[in-house]
């Protein structure tokens, strides 16, 4: 079974019968998991728009002018 959530893939095996963890426990885990990505991304973002707004708010600064 594939499973794909945005960029990421990931194949998963599982024997016939009985599932190693419940439909509640895998719901958990996919929310967790989109949870903890979304966090990152958003982690990113604000690095990245933190780094913009230090380069463009540091204007060259001149002795005695």
């Amino acid at each position: 079974m594939q499973v794909h959530v945005e960029e990421m893939t990931s194949e998963v095996s599982v024997i016939e019968g009985e599932l190693p963890m419940t439909s509640a426990q895998i719901e958990k885990l996919v929310k967790l998991v989109m949870k903890r990505i979304s966090d990152h991304r958003r982690e990113a973002a604000r690095s990245r728009e933190a780094m913009m707004l230090k380069s463009q708010s540091s204007a060259p600064f001149e002795v005695g002018k």
